[in-house]
């Protein structure tokens, strides 16, 4: 009888098949966390198209229900628009029905959207008060804290033009009525990554000012 099937196997053969065990632990291991990974970053990326669709959406809405209030006064006329680069803030129709405050019960409301430290945010305010235009008061609601810049562009059909152009401001003391529409550009900043959310074009159906 042979020796080596008598005592099994030999050292050199136990130390071979230890290390062929130890290598395909670690392309398990290494495959298993690939996969991990590969979930967790499309988990991620699928919560991120949520998000943007999400705050896309309301901002759309928003910007859709967008009305020309022209309030006259004894010392001035003025369309309450604010067209910034940055910031947009006008009067829209789009209102929660289930909101208990008087921004919401007027069936109108003035809306401001902007970013700051804490991210992009919306204020809210009684649409024909003056102070509409002041960066204070009114509720201030954070709609993501990721979301560290806004820019804005407004549609500008001037007499003669066709196709119109865009602008980055939109003076309520030089226009008599909305842009034609606005371009919203949002841009994440995250674990030291930049994601800008896809340009966003709404358009106003009601541009000319009404009298209040």
């Amino acid at each position: 009888m042979n020796l080596r099937n008598r005592h099994g196997f030999t050292l050199l053969e136990l130390l071979i098949a230890i290390s062929l065990s130890i290598v395909i632990l670690i392309i398990l291991f290494a495959a298993m966390r690939l996969g991990y990974k590969s979930e967790a970053r499309g988990t991620e990326r699928s919560e991120q198209t949520q998000k943007v669709r999400l705050i896309s959406d309301r901002i759309a809405w928003l910007l859709r229900g967008a009305y020309p209030f022209y309030l006259n006064t004894v010392d001035e006329q003025k369309l309450f628009f604010e067209g910034k680069s940055d910031r947009a803030g006008f009067v829209t129709s789009s209102v929660d029905d289930r909101g208990q405050g008087p921004e919401d019960r007027g069936g109108l409301k003035w809306i401001s959207i902007f970013t700051d430290k804490e991210g992009l945010k919306i204020r809210e305010k009684v649409y024909f008060l003056k102070d509409v235009f002041d960066d204070s008061g009114g509720k201030v609601y954070l709609l993501d804290p990721d979301i560290k810049k806004i820019a804005f562009e407004y549609l500008d059909f001037s007499e003669g033009e066709k196709q119109g152009s865009w602008v980055s401001e939109w003076d309520p003391e030089d226009k008599e009525m909305l842009p034609a529409a606005v371009k919203v550009l949002m841009t994440i900043e995250k674990d030291g990554k930049k994601i800008e959310f896809p340009e966003m074009i709404v358009r106003f159906t009601a541009q000319r000012k009404t009298e209040g």
